[in-house]
């Protein structure tokens, strides 16, 4: 759940140095916890929030895809490495890298897990599957670490780090941040989304106000729930104050309910199959 992250936002610039292929994140987290950041904050939105923060589970409505195959790598790749001791500073305890392959997708993911994880490995691979497969291929690496409190990012190449024992709607909501920007473009900078916003007088919670980037992750939350439950939001929302905002999302691609929750990865679009395979 979302209940235990900051409500503040940042866009994030890694240094350098590191070797990973992406430079921006969205980050639900403190500075702290991201290293060798330098930050530039984006806009909060001016609108009202219908709820505090999402209280609301969809475990039991996103189905767990089944595994084929979990491989455990001999090396760590290099965008793992950079966050391994001796190099990191986000696990000192030491990193296992596994491929997890599902039935509904050929291709596989990589998961870095740190062996001080809160998340074992078998509830990592759960919720991995439950994450639909129309929107699990935009995901890329995910790295798995251990803290006492729940919160992660993302970053521009498809990268999800999550920290703490990550409920499945923030699997989703990070998830949404890897298609935002899948095309080297961020949709939630575009004219259109950045439109919807400003014809709506509400956000789903406090934390979508952050910014256009976390209200879009937040919009395609409860668009998913929405999509779960036959149109229906949550007890205690009201779709007409964001109604442009649902709307930009029933119309993109990714919502196609037969390509969102269907048995394959292999769907028309800017890629194929899973995300830089």
């Amino acid at each position: 759940m979302l209940d235990n992250f900051l409500f503040l936002a940042y866009f994030i610039f890694f240094a350098p140095s590191l070797p990973v292929d992406a430079t921006l994140i969205y980050a639900n987290t403190s500075l702290e916890d991201v290293q060798n950041a330098v930050v530039v904050t984006g806009s909060a939105l001016n609108l009202t929030a219908q709820e505090e923060k999402f209280n609301f589970n969809l475990t039991a409505n996103m189905p767990a895809s089944t595994t084929t195959s979990v491989t455990t790598l001999e090396a760590l790749p290099e965008n793992c490495g950079a966050y391994n001791v001796p190099s990191g500073s986000e696990c000192a305890e030491g990193m296992t890298a596994t491929n997890v392959t599902f039935d509904d997708c050929g291709d596989p993911w990589t998961v870095c897990r740190c062996s001080n994880a809160n998340m074992t490995m078998d509830t990592v691979v759960d919720r991995l599957g439950r994450v639909p497969v129309g929107l699990r291929r935009y995901v890329a690496t995910i790295v798995v670490l251990g803290d006492t409190s729940t919160h992660a990012y993302t970053l521009t190449n498809g990268d999800i780090h999550l920290f703490g024992d990550s409920a499945i709607e923030t699997w989703l909501h990070e998830s949404m941040h890897s298609f935002d920007f899948a095309s080297g473009t961020s949709v939630s900078n575009s004219s259109q989304w950045l439109e919807s916003i400003g014809n709506d007088s509400c956000a789903p919670d406090d934390y979508s106000l952050t910014n256009a980037v976390e209200d879009f992750a937040q919009v395609g939350v409860m668009k998913l729930y929405s999509l779960a439950h036959y149109g229906e939001l949550p007890s205690g929302w009201e779709p007409e104050c964001m109604k442009n905002q649902l709307a930009y999302m029933d119309a993109l691609p990714l919502f196609n309910r037969t390509t969102l929750f269907g048995n394959t990865c292999d769907i028309p679009g800017i890629f194929s199959g899973a995300r830089w395979v």
